[in-house]
């Protein structure tokens, strides 16, 4: 039909339903004395639930969306890590694999970044409709300019609005590009030192493997924070005026 259905959306699809088995299994095995993975969990947890008070400075907006942030790490952490996970790589259909690891298709990050964007603008929209639209068309200044540099500063102020427009794509196509970028080149760099010659296919990679490994539990990292600290600078003040107005 003429939806194109990816080996990158595939592989989307195989992270989300292993993520979502993991997590039924892992209900019934919470205990009070956490084993290995509970621990190793509730550090990840901590970590991020730090991170996220520290940028919002709201325990209750924090709160609130820090199942957001936590969910959008453990995505992209296994996305970029996918090439690691064992025969997913050698399956094939036809001539071409059948998974491909999602962060390496711009298509899938260029979603991710919208919809964390866009989600920023819909809290704040929600929040304070005018207020917000206002930050970016500023027609107040117009109608209270009473003198012709007030006019001119009125028109200065409708130009950085217009700015600020420009910079929230510009965010989009920062947080895509990065994280496609790195993950697209560690790919590329695997399968080219692997391509080189027969001798190369087995333990040459592997270091190069190792760094590909530690390059995406960073971009992960990165991308979540990013991600942070673009919704607290749009949202964040409005989330703690209502947080505040709501019994």
């Amino acid at each position: 039909g003429p939806l194109s259905i990816t080996n990158a959306f595939l592989g989307t699809i195989a992270i989300t339903l292993g993520l979502c088995v993991f997590a039924v299994w892992f209900h019934f095995q919470i205990r009070l004395v956490p084993g290995r993975t509970q621990a190793a969990l509730e550090l990840i947890q901590t970590f991020w639930t730090r991170q996220t008070q520290a940028v919002f400075g709201d325990a209750g907006v924090s709160a609130r969306l820090f199942p957001l942030f936590l969910t959008l790490f453990i995505i992209l952490l296994f996305s970029n890590e996918f090439s690691v996970f064992p025969l997913l790589g050698s399956l094939t259909y036809g001539d071409r694999p059948l998974f491909r690891t999602p962060t390496s298709d711009l298509s899938h990050t260029l979603a991710l970044a919208l919809l964390m964007i866009g989600f920023s603008h819909i809290v704040a929209l929600a929040t304070h409709p005018l207020k917000h639209i206002g930050n970016f068309i500023k027609l107040k200044p117009f109608i209270q300019a009473r003198s012709f540099s007030d006019i001119g500063n009125a028109c200065l102020g409708l130009f950085l609005g217009m700015l600020d427009i420009i910079g929230e794509i510009a965010k989009v196509m920062s947080l895509s590009g990065r994280l496609f970028g790195n993950i697209f080149a560690g790919d590329v760099m695997v399968a080219v030192i692997m391509a080189l010659a027969s001798f190369t296919q087995f333990f040459v990679p592997i270091p190069f493997l190792f760094l590909s490994l530690f390059s995406g539990a960073v971009q992960a990292a990165v991308f979540t924070m990013i991600t942070i600290l673009f919704i607290s600078g749009t949202a964040g003040g409005y989330l703690s005026e209502r947080q505040v107005r709501s019994p």
